[in-house]
């Protein structure tokens, strides 16, 4: 938000040009005068015999009435720096609105694989107490004992580990928020990603850049570096200013104060004024090589944000395809693993089974759903990410209203 206040200083800057100068000065000075002769005290001519106190006060005023161009191209310059600024400060709200996105889904998903874990973990020190059972019976040996222990040993390590991410990445969502939290209490993901809307998947690519904050800020400085170059040629041009001016003098043999007291109106003056630099002209055409090489910049400038965002709407398309694939393999293969938790319990209630295979068959699918459950999360959230390049100006409002 500083970049725009700092660009509507600059119209601000930009506007002083249209305006008047008015200057007042004011002068107090003793002159040593020999013999009758004349002194000018400010812009009168005084004549005295001897040393006086003389004052002078001179009110002036200025109004350029034309420079070549310069002011005018300066203040359009300015007011499209002023609309850059904006078009950038859109830019970066959507990118913070993506950025949180990002970081509530990085939750979610922790959340998840934690409760996933620790329902694995659960299952395999269930497994365990069936090999101790086994083996008390002699239906197992010592070694299967050590495997379940090792296995059970091993999910309840993994759930530590997935522990401490989580904390990392509630951590990181609350920095994001700018949130800060008391000792002992972390951030909590409520719900999943809300689905992203339709995407205008035929859109042209004009059609993208046309709205999009990232290109406008593009091209208005474009149209501020055109209105630079302007004002630099105008630097080449005359200068007519109309002026006026209004003094006082006073004098007096004997004080300073006397001097004072005696102050007169005493002249004015109206007219014009034109200045025309003659030679050499190297700084103004240091400006206006300047200013050409800013174009030249700008147009570059534009032309990488136009190519990147037609490069970015179609990887984020291309990602999107490949995760409405990703999420029905992974859906696939839930179903499959849920058939056989089916198979098994009934393996196991007519007696052809052991628990041992259920619990195997239960651990695939916990892991098999949070497959699923992470691929329908990133297809949301890409989903978000191609409607922030689609639409931008709607992105985060429609996000809001998804999330209420």
């Amino acid at each position: 938000m500083e970049s725009v206040n700092k660009a509507k200083a600059g119209v601000l800057g930009a506007t002083n040009a249209f305006l008047p100068q008015v200057d007042l000065s004011a002068q107090l000075a003793r002159y040593g005068n020999k013999g009758r002769q004349a002194t000018l005290i400010g812009s009168s001519v005084v004549q005295s015999e001897a040393a006086f106190y003389g004052s002078y006060a001179a009110l002036s005023a200025s109004l350029n009435l034309y420079s070549g161009g310069r002011s005018r191209a300066g203040y359009l310059a300015a007011n499209s720096e002023l609309d850059a600024a904006r078009e950038d400060y859109g830019d970066l709200q959507v990118r913070q609105f993506a950025q949180l996105l990002e970081g509530y889904a990085a939750l979610i998903k922790a959340q998840e694989e934690y409760r996933s874990l620790h329902a694995q973990e659960r299952l395999y020190v269930a497994q365990e107490k069936i090999a101790n059972s086994a083996y008390r019976q002699g239906r197992a040996s010592r070694l299967e004992v050590s495997n379940a222990r090792l296995l059970s040993g091993k999910w309840r390590l993994q759930v530590l580990q997935q522990l401490t991410s989580l904390e990392g990445r509630a951590g990181q969502l609350a920095v994001s928020l700018g949130m800060e939290l008391p000792a002992g209490e972390r951030l909590m993901a409520s719900d999943i990603l809300p689905e992203a809307p339709e995407l205008p998947e035929d859109m042209t690519m004009e059609q993208v850049a046309l709205d999009h904050p990232a290109l406008r800020a593009a091209e208005l400085r474009l149209e501020a570096a055109r209105n630079k170059v302007h004002a630099a040629r105008g630097m080449f041009l005359p200068k007519v200013d109309l002026v006026g001016s209004y003094n006082w003098v006073g004098q007096d043999d004997s004080s300073a104060s006397d001097a004072i007291g005696a102050t007169r109106a005493n002249s004015y003056s109206v007219g014009l004024t034109l200045q025309q630099h003659l030679a050499p002209f190297a700084g103004e055409n240091a400006a206006l090589q300047t200013a050409q090489a800013e174009l030249r910049e700008a147009e570059a400038q534009s032309q990488e944000v136009r190519l990147g965002l037609g490069n970015a709407k179609r990887q984020a398309l291309a990602e999107l395809a490949q995760a409405r694939a990703a999420l029905a393999l992974a859906s696939q293969a839930e179903e499959d693993a849920n058939e056989v938790v089916f198979l098994q319990q009934a393996r196991l209630r007519h007696g052809r089974g052991d628990e041992r295979a259920l619990i195997e068959a239960q651990a695939n699918l916990s892991q098999r759903q949070l497959e699923r459950f992470f691929q329908d999360t990133n297809l949301r959230l890409l989903g978000w990410a191609a409607y922030a390049i689609l639409d931008p100006r709607r992105y985060a409002g429609t996000l809001l209203d998804r999330v209420r």
